[in-house]
């Protein structure tokens, strides 16, 4: 029988990209498929033309621009000197997340599975193209195409005899596990960090950049569906350069009262 492994690459610039290969991962899971989820820039892209079945799920930035987690494998893909045949053991789907409102729709999904079909990939799937747009929102592309990826994976990659696909109600291994150490043996290294809050480094997601909020005025008309908004903020200082299309990530704080409320549910003493 042929090894049954999954594995999940994503491009994700804001989440929602790996959050959908995380989901994929789990249901992969519950039919027993070995699966492994990373985004394309942390997977070593020489073992590729090793696995039996990959699956793609990448969102398009900018003016159909990659990810920032996938820039180095789109830049290694598209090298002229790839052979190609080189993944012609590899059966591959790929799935985009996108927004038809710009003129670029899904271009890094629609460009990669042009790519892996020169480079002799087997599609498995038709290009699956998930709109921000859709009434419905992206599930509304996302949810038959991975039904019919299961049929297909399936039928080439069968459950073990007397195995059953794993029911909903039925929960899978945690994904994190905590362990409480002696907080009188933590060893804490100290940096010097800017008024800020940052150690001199540019921003980035780990460390962001506070900007203070300048202006947060609403766009869409009351009664429309969507409360879009046009919010500006105070950047100066912070060397961020930033062109339309981009995207600005936003990190909220929790009240006082909702930390006090989560560590009395956990029983923890903040």
């Amino acid at each position: 029988m042929a090894e049954r492994k999954l594995l999940v690459l994503y491009g994700s610039q804001t989440g929602t990209a790996q959050d959908v290969a995380e989901r994929i991962g789990r249901e992969g899971k519950r039919r027993h498929f070995a699966c492994r989820v990373t985004a394309l820039d942390h997977y070593t892209l020489a073992d590729l033309i090793y696995e039996p079945l990959v699956m793609f799920v990448c969102s398009t930035t900018g003016q159909g621009e990659s990810p920032d987690n996938m820039k180095h494998f789109w830049r290694f893909f598209f090298r002229r000197n790839l052979p190609a045949n080189s993944l012609c053991l590899v059966d591959s789907a790929v799935l985009g997340l996108g927004d038809s409102s710009y003129p670029k729709f899904n271009f890094i999904a629609k460009k990669l599975r042009k790519r892996l079909v020169q480079l002799g990939s087997n599609p498995l799937m038709t290009l699956g193209l998930g709109d921000d747009q859709h009434e419905l929102g992206p599930d509304a592309v996302i949810d038959p195409w991975l039904t019919e990826f299961w049929a297909k994976a399936l039928k080439l990659y069968p459950l073990p005899q007397g195995v059953n696909e794993l029911s909903d109600d039925v929960l899978l291994p945690s994904k994190y596990s905590f362990q409480f150490q002696d907080e009188t043996n933590i060893d804490v290294p100290v940096q010097a960090l800017d008024m800020n809050g940052r150690n001199g480094k540019p921003p980035s997601q780990v460390q962001p950049f506070h900007a203070r909020v300048l202006s947060n005025r609403r766009v869409t008309d009351p009664s429309h569906f969507q409360d879009v908004r046009l919010m500006k903020f105070d950047i100066a200082g912070s060397g961020i350069e930033y062109s339309a299309g981009d995207v600005v990530m936003i990190e909220p704080r929790n009240s006082l009262e909702s930390v006090q409320q989560f560590c009395q549910l956990l029983r923890l003493d903040p």
